[in-house]
């Protein structure tokens, strides 16, 4: 399966949206690292949050009554099945009673726009949710008619457009006691706190049903400290198994999922029910049976697949690596110092669609990290296929590199090292760990070279034409400046192009051969990402030229790397030599 219908097909899964929507908006991200975007504000996840209490226990023929949902990075679009879902949400508006007192979401507005039902959450409306309903269900005529009950029984509402926020509280000075500051602070909101948990789930609403067709889900919450804790009902029919390790399967995956972690003592199944909690407690999922004694319909084919397929994408583990895996560590240099990271995840994913584990590892000396603490590997992509691709940061001052590089030798195929360093240190740039250095640098080389003189009082400037062997000299010279390439054996060269010029023409091929009698042969090409751009691999949206071009490159440069475990020896005794001049 392509891997543009497959992460189409996931996201579906999660969200019901309709095949042309879903295409339309995955085309408009960044990358698929997140094919579903996180609420970015905590507003945003706060008003999820709310309204995910709200809506939790409804029913209908989608889950909650929700027929489609639509998640964007700085808002959220729900598709109602009816006008009962919003009857369960006018509660939160906020008003004023004859006495005064105010009741519901007290920095929440609504009004209707032009799409639908829109509501505002937060000083500067950093919370936004639309609501649309089914073609002639009017949900402005509800909201009209909530405003006008509010308004029959005396009362004020406050959740208008043109409704101004309270100010903010004053900021606390020092001479005011304790006491008195605890008399005149407000309540904590309890979706205030961590309300991200309470934003993926319903943002991935469809889960729960894409694991169990024709289940029923609900979800409530209970005060804990001053936050919440969430419970997942899933009601499964009579024929279907109540405990499914894809539950925590698709709960752990951290790309489209939630990234949750299943806690080990939070597993308890009977033959009534099964629970699982996860984060500590702060998620639980109970699934029972229901009354439908129905059996349970089973997905499409296509569907099922794409399900199945989803949930196998396993976690690469030193552990269950005991096929005496001994993974490949490429070090990528750059010669300004910065990590080449866009070009570490362009190689990492195409060796990743052939079916290899990789792992970009960004090296790093962070002082804040734990000297103790034990790199981990996050995912980085989906795959739809054997492959992966996860990222990760080891720390080479204040952490264990050596053990972090053993560790992920044993997991993956692949490990592609970034690494940062000072530039006025150059020695500092390579790591002995390391099977191969490629030194990743712009692939354009000079034609011509200017040459200014002075006669008969007056300047003149003229352009000479370089020859590829002198072109190669002076692109050496300029471009690896700060690189001792010439004392120190290095793998040869990774360089960027532009995306409209993939295949070398004659000059460039000859300047190529003229590098390797440098010994600095180029051992592959990949187009750069342009500077404001989407920065995209082959396992995000590529036009089909590109990501040919891109997977044939990258399995030239794996053919031009050594083999893993690689003698160091002659390595370390040229750089103690660069380092004695």
């Amino acid at each position: 399966m392509l891997i543009e219908q497959y992460i189409v097909d996931v996201r579906r899964q999660h969200t019901g949206e309709s095949l042309a929507a879903t295409r339309r908006r995955l085309g408009e991200l960044r990358d698929w690292s997140e094919p579903l975007p996180v609420a970015k504000a905590d507003d945003q996840a706060r008003l999820e949050s709310h309204l995910l209490q709200a809506l939790g226990e409804g029913q209908g023929h989608h889950p909650l009554g929700i027929s489609e949902v639509a998640p964007y990075a700085d808002h959220l679009v729900l598709r109602l099945e009816s006008a009962q879902p919003l009857a369960s949400l006018l509660p939160l508006l906020p008003y004023r009673d004859r006495r005064k007192s105010r009741h519901g979401v007290l920095d929440l507005r609504a009004f209707t726009g032009r799409r639908g039902i829109e509501l505002l959450l937060g000083m500067t409306g950093a919370g936004r949710v639309t609501l649309l309903g089914p073609q002639g269900c009017d949900l402005a005529a509800a909201l009209e008619a909530h405003r006008e009950a509010v308004e029959g029984r005396q009362d004020v509402p406050l959740w208008t457009k043109d409704t101004p926020h309270d100010p903010m509280p004053r900021p606390w000075r020092r001479s005011r006691t304790t006491q008195t500051r605890s008399k005149a602070a407000k309540p904590v909101d309890p979706h205030a706190v961590r309300p991200r948990l309470a934003s993926a789930l319903l943002r991935r609403l469809y889960l729960w049903e894409s694991m169990a067709t024709g289940s029923k889900v609900t979800f409530t919450s209970e005060p804990h400290g001053s936050g919440l804790m969430w419970t997942v009902q899933r009601c499964l029919t009579q024929h279907a198994r109540l405990h499914d390790d894809n539950v925590a399967t698709a709960l752990a995956e951290s790309v489209a999922g939630p990234g949750l972690t299943a806690d080990l003592d939070g597993h308890l199944c009977s033959q009534r029910q099964c629970v699982q909690t996860f984060d500590s407690g702060s998620l639980t999922v109970e699934t029972v049976y229901g009354e439908d004694a129905r059996p349970a319909r089973r997905p499409g084919r296509a569907r099922a697949h794409v399900l199945a397929t989803f949930l196998s994408e396993r976690f690469p583990s030193a552990d269950a690596g005991g096929d005496g895996r001994t993974g490949h560590v490429l070090q990528l240099i750059d010669p300004w110092g910065d990590g080449p990271l866009d070009t570490a995840e362009q190689l990492a994913a195409a060796w990743a669609h052939h079916g290899l584990n990789t792992l970009v590892l960004r090296v790093d000396s962070n002082r804040n990290q734990d000297r103790n603490a034990t790199a981990a590997w996050q995912r980085a992509r989906l795959t739809g296929g054997a492959g992966t691709m996860f990222k990760g940061e080891a720390n080479y001052v204040h952490g264990d590199l050596e053990a972090d590089i053993t560790r992920a030798r044993a997991a993956f195929d692949h490990i592609i090292m970034v690494k940062r360093h000072w530039v006025d240190l150059p020695l500092l740039a390579f790591s002995p760990l390391a099977d191969d250095h490629l030194i990743v640098a712009d692939g354009h080389f000079p034609r011509t070279t200017q040459s200014t003189t002075v006669h008969a009082g007056e300047l003149q400037r003229r352009s000479i034409a370089l020859t590829p062997a002198e072109s190669a000299v002076a692109w050496l010279h300029q471009r690896l400046a700060r690189i001792p390439f010439a004392d120190v054996p290095l793998t040869g060269l990774l360089l960027r192009c532009a995306h409209d010029q993939l295949d070398p023409d004659s000059f460039d091929a000859t300047v190529d051969m003229e590098l390797a009698r440098h010994g600095m042969p180029v051992l592959g090409r990949l187009p750069q990402p342009p500077r404001r751009g989407p920065h995209r691999t082959v396992l995000d949206h590529l036009p089909d030229e590109q990501r040919a071009f891109v997977i044939q490159q990258s399995t030239r440069i794996r053919k031009g790397l050594g083999p893993a475990l690689a003698d160091t020896t002659a390595f370390l005794a040229a750089l103690r030599e660069y380092a004695e001049f």
